[in-house]
Protein backbone atom coordinates (compact mmCIF):
# COMPACT_ATOMS: atom_id res chain seq x y z
CA UNK A 1 0.00 0.00 0.00
CA UNK A 2 3.32 2.17 0.75
CA UNK A 3 3.86 2.17 -2.69
CA UNK A 4 0.76 2.76 -4.30
CA UNK A 5 0.64 6.73 -2.22
CA UNK A 6 3.27 8.14 -4.70
CA UNK A 7 2.06 6.43 -8.00
CA UNK A 8 -1.24 8.10 -6.87
CA UNK A 9 0.52 11.49 -6.47
CA UNK A 10 2.36 11.47 -9.80
CA UNK A 11 -1.02 10.49 -11.70
CA UNK A 12 -2.63 13.32 -9.62
CA UNK A 13 0.19 15.96 -10.38
CA UNK A 14 -0.43 14.79 -14.20
CA UNK A 15 -4.13 15.17 -14.09
CA UNK A 16 -3.59 18.88 -12.68
CA UNK A 17 -1.16 19.66 -14.93
CA UNK A 18 -3.32 18.48 -17.98
CA UNK A 19 -6.67 20.28 -16.26
CA UNK A 20 -4.34 23.83 -16.71
CA UNK A 21 -3.30 23.18 -20.11
CA UNK A 22 -6.67 22.65 -21.05
CA UNK A 23 -7.68 26.08 -18.76
CA UNK A 24 -4.99 27.80 -20.82
CA UNK A 25 -5.90 26.58 -24.07
CA UNK A 26 -9.75 27.27 -23.39
CA UNK A 27 -8.61 31.23 -22.76
CA UNK A 28 -6.89 30.91 -25.77
CA UNK A 29 -10.04 29.69 -27.66
CA UNK A 30 -11.85 32.81 -26.17
CA UNK A 31 -9.29 35.31 -26.87
CA UNK A 32 -8.75 34.29 -30.79
CA UNK A 33 -12.65 34.08 -31.10
CA UNK A 34 -13.03 37.84 -30.71
CA UNK A 35 -10.58 39.27 -33.24
CA UNK A 36 -9.99 42.69 -30.45
CA UNK A 37 -8.76 40.53 -27.60
CA UNK A 38 -6.48 38.80 -29.91
CA UNK A 39 -4.97 42.20 -31.50
CA UNK A 40 -4.57 43.12 -27.67
CA UNK A 41 -0.53 42.91 -26.68
CA UNK A 42 -1.65 40.58 -23.62
CA UNK A 43 -3.87 38.36 -25.85
CA UNK A 44 -0.83 38.32 -28.53
CA UNK A 45 1.34 37.02 -25.00
CA UNK A 46 -1.23 34.23 -24.18
CA UNK A 47 -1.61 33.12 -27.74
CA UNK A 48 2.11 32.61 -27.73
CA UNK A 49 2.34 31.31 -24.18
CA UNK A 50 -0.44 28.39 -25.31
CA UNK A 51 0.62 27.57 -28.60
CA UNK A 52 3.42 25.30 -27.57
CA UNK A 53 0.48 23.09 -25.99
CA UNK A 54 -1.46 23.66 -28.77
CA UNK A 55 -1.81 20.23 -31.05
CA UNK A 56 -1.40 20.79 -34.39
CA UNK A 57 -3.74 18.98 -36.22
CA UNK A 58 -3.85 20.82 -39.50
CA UNK A 59 -7.25 21.36 -39.00
CA UNK A 60 -8.34 24.49 -40.55
CA UNK A 61 -10.00 27.47 -38.28
CA UNK A 62 -13.29 28.59 -38.73
CA UNK A 63 -13.84 32.68 -39.33
CA UNK A 64 -16.25 33.99 -36.87
CA UNK A 65 -18.24 37.50 -37.24
CA UNK A 66 -16.05 39.10 -34.14
CA UNK A 67 -13.37 39.36 -36.27
CA UNK A 68 -11.51 36.37 -35.19
CA UNK A 69 -11.49 32.86 -35.56
CA UNK A 70 -12.33 29.60 -34.29
CA UNK A 71 -9.32 27.28 -33.64
CA UNK A 72 -10.65 23.63 -34.31
CA UNK A 73 -6.95 22.56 -33.33
CA UNK A 74 -7.10 24.68 -29.86
CA UNK A 75 -10.40 22.81 -29.45
CA UNK A 76 -9.67 19.18 -30.04
CA UNK A 77 -6.77 19.86 -27.61
CA UNK A 78 -8.81 20.77 -24.83
CA UNK A 79 -11.14 17.80 -25.80
CA UNK A 80 -7.90 15.71 -25.74
CA UNK A 81 -6.60 17.11 -22.44
CA UNK A 82 -9.67 16.55 -20.90
CA UNK A 83 -9.95 12.77 -22.19
CA UNK A 84 -6.96 11.80 -21.30
CA UNK A 85 -6.94 13.52 -17.78
CA UNK A 86 -10.43 11.05 -16.99
CA UNK A 87 -8.30 8.28 -17.99
CA UNK A 88 -5.99 9.19 -15.50
CA UNK A 89 -8.20 9.45 -12.95
CA UNK A 90 -10.03 5.87 -13.41
CA UNK A 91 -6.24 4.51 -13.58
CA UNK A 92 -5.19 6.24 -10.52
CA UNK A 93 -8.47 5.24 -8.38
CA UNK A 94 -7.52 1.53 -9.26
CA UNK A 95 -3.74 2.36 -7.82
Amino acid sequence: MSQSKPVRTVFTIIMDILVAMAIAVTIRLVIEFFGQLASQSWGEAIIALTKPVTIPLGIEAIKTPYGGFFDVNAGVSVVLFLVAEWVLSVVRSRA
